[in-house]
């Protein structure tokens, strides 16, 4: 054993010592809960529990940071020792779908559809069973690789508007009001905070996130992929890479990447000593981008290749890096930033235009390959761009709950000191093409209108009430929203909506997301009631409180791995591998109308109880998408919709969910 090694175990072994000590006497919890409250505080006032009066603050601020070093959980802690993802009996998938296809369909087309799940169950479900079982013993996810490649990197399709997704934070609603000719003062702000969370990635200092009630510790994978992630265009299937790395594995990338006027910049953002550059130093590189593209021809607008379909940027991509090294390179440059930060000279005022201008805007400055495009408006507003496959959209909420806490802190101005020292200058990355390649840009641009033109989205806020006064009621805020969602549907279209809710899987190892379908025969009886006024409030009440409860059974089992849309997933990739006949449960009806195979009408996911919301395009062209985030006194969600369909509207599907919400208020103020 090499020297290195042995010392590398001989620290493993004295940490492993220090936080079991620390564990016993209660100093772990105790650093823990100053490690979210230093994340999250967003004023003075909610730091001063963790303050300690009789201590000068230069020497308290340095205690805390020890003893978060010392005694603070490690972010990759729990990695080892989470359990594997589970497989359910087979019985109970078949038996939970078939209760799913219900609303969807007559009593006839429902014995047929169950005669279809018995025959499937008695006989190719079972062998299909017993493969995944096997594949269980090898694999500690068995789902992981084949969720990634056959969901995201065989998929062909361009990636924005039908895989990317927009998160925005309201700092536009505290310390930066819209304000043309500010972004430039804002952006080093923004972009200092969001190295902030890389510097604590790097350091490991990151707390676990644990379940609420149980203490679970969750997989943090997908937070080492929050930042120098990339995905690659295949021919026929892309590739994902990642090239953060931790302090202890050794270095990681320093530079991020700018876009600005069709040119493209990278620009070192950490010194020497791994601290970010200051928010003064990160503006002078900015101004310098900046001043270099004012009154100046723009550039080749390259970005704008990765919104095309997925095999044609590849061929692109391909031909650019045989055509010159120095194109090779810069892509790999491009391919390891941080974060990708893009100059827009659009003007969003909300959340709503900031989503659409982010989703469906400017196609010429956004890198749709790389996890994350912070997007710089010229109205002052920020919002981000981010690509799906490699984390799901909590990592996301996480990074811009803590940005926008920590510049709420801060406040608009930069206090600190700034050394005295040169700052490394942008390094221009020019890349060299040909009439071919720029006619490649042109067509990709063609391509991404075409689909961009057709969305739209909102993002209001319901204030009448949140999430205290739903939990006055002792209920679920999620389950609440749900609820509220299919009766907004149920009204504007009289029939139930099928509805995928996202279920995060992450107490196993490397978990993703289960599917919570929310329309179930339950919420659908209330729904009935609620539009039939010979029904008394009393019976609207109970129904809707057995809709409440059937939601909740289902996303803990959901969580539990005791859903079924992901083994059905599984089973199906088996049966395509096998070269076998599709099983004749997949190509039923009900499993479309149900939602199956990614149809489902509604694409929803809770965004947390944080006040940063997100934006993704509805799975299908008849439906909507939904992100809602529950805050204490007010429910902002996002509704997106296709304007060429006739049975959807934005704007409609948001004001049957503010009446509904009402209604539900004055069902229980009522009874």
């Amino acid at each position: 054993m090499s020297l290195t090694k042995v010392c590398h175990a001989i620290r493993d072994c004295v940490w492993s010592w220090l936080e079991f000590l620390a564990s016993c006497v209660g100093a772990t919890e105790t650093a823990r809960l100053l490690q979210l409250t230093r994340l999250f505080a967003s004023n003075d006032e909610e730091l001063q529990p963790s303050q300690l009066k009789w201590i000068p603050r230069g020497l308290q601020e340095w205690l805390k940071k020890k003893a978060i070093q010392v005694f603070g959980e490690r972010t990759w802690k729990y990695q080892d020792s989470l359990p594997p993802l589970p497989v359910p009996p087979l019985k109970n998938t078949l038996d939970k779908y078939l209760e799913s296809v219900k609303p969807f369909v007559t009593a006839e087309e429902y014995k047929q559809t169950e005669a279809v799940v018995r025959e499937f169950e008695e006989g190719v479900g079972q062998s299909l069973h017993q493969q995944l079982l096997e594949r269980a013993k090898v694999h500690r996810n068995w789902l992981e690789d084949w969720w990634l490649d056959v969901v995201y990197l065989r998929s062909r399709l361009p990636l924005p508007l039908n895989s990317n997704i927009s998160g925005s934070i309201p700092t536009f609603e505290h310390i930066w009001p819209p304000q043309e000719g500010s972004i430039m003062d804002r952006v080093p702000a923004h972009l200092w905070q969001g190295l902030q969370m890389w510097k604590l990635l790097r350091k490991e200092q990151i707390p676990v996130d644990k379940a609420v009630r149980t203490g679970q510790p969750f997989c943090m994978n997908q937070f080492r992929k929050m930042v120098s992630t990339h995905r690659i265009p295949g021919v026929a299937m892309d590739k994902l890479v990642s090239h953060f790395r931790t302090e202890a594995e050794g270095a990681a990338p320093t530079h991020i990447t700018v876009l600005c006027k069709g040119r493209v910049f990278k620009l070192e953002v950490i010194d020497r000593e791994g601290e970010p550059l200051t928010p003064p130093e990160l503006k002078r590189q900015l101004d310098s981008v900046k001043e270099q593209c004012e009154n100046a021809p723009e550039g080749p607008h390259i970005s704008t290749l990765t919104a095309e379909d997925r095999t044609k940027w590849a061929k692109v991509r391909d031909k650019l890096m045989a055509m010159d090294a120095v194109n090779a390179d810069h892509l790999s440059i491009i391919e390891q930033s941080i974060v990708i930060l893009a100059f827009d000279d659009a003007t969003p005022k909300n959340h709503g235009e900031n989503f659409y201008e982010t989703l469906a805007g400017n196609a010429q400055n956004r890198w749709f390959d790389h996890i994350s495009t912070i997007v710089a408006f010229k109205s002052g507003l920020l919002c981000a761009n981010y690509e799906h496959s490699p984390a799901d959209a909590m990592v996301h909420v996480y990074a811009g709950y803590f940005i926008n806490s920590q510049l709420q802190r801060m406040g608009p101005f930069w206090k600190g000191s700034v050394p005295d020292r040169l700052v490394p200058q942008p390094e221009e990355l020019v890349f060299t093409i040909d009439d071919e390649i720029r006619d490649a840009v042109v067509q990709a641009k063609k391509t991404f209108l075409k689909q961009a033109s057709d969305f739209e989205v909102i993002c209001p806020s319901f204030t009448d009430y949140g999430k205290k006064f739903i939990r006055s009621f002792k209920l679920h805020p999620d389950s609440y929203m749900q609820t509220a969602l299919q009766l907004a549907y149920f009204r504007l279209h009289g029939k139930p909506a099928s509805t995928y809710e996202t279920a995060t899987l992450r107490q196993y190892y490397h978990g993703r997301t289960e599917t919570v379908r929310s329309c179930t025969m339950e919420v659908v009886n209330w729904c009935k009631a609620m539009v039939d006024n010979s029904v008394p409030t009393e019976e609207k009440k109970e129904l809707m409180m057995a809709a409440f409860k059937k939601h909740i059974q289902l996303m803990e089992e959901a969580k539990c791995m005791l859903g079924f849309d992901r083994h059905l997933f599984g089973l199906q990739v088996l049966a395509m591998g096998a070269g076998i006949p599709l099983p004749s449960i997949f190509a039923d009806p009900a499993y479309t109308k149900s939602g199956g195979g990614g149809n489902f009408v509604l694409s929803t996911s809770l965004g947390g109880y944080t006040p940063c919301p997100g934006a993704a395009a509805p799975m299908v062209h008849h439906g909507h998408g939904i992100f809602y985030s529950i805050e204490l006194d007010r429910i902002t969600y996002s509704v997106s919709a296709w304007k060429s369909c006739k049975e959807t509207s934005a704007e409609e599907m948001s004001a049957s969910i503010q009446q509904s919400l009402r209604d539900m208020r004055q069902l229980l103020m009522m009874s």
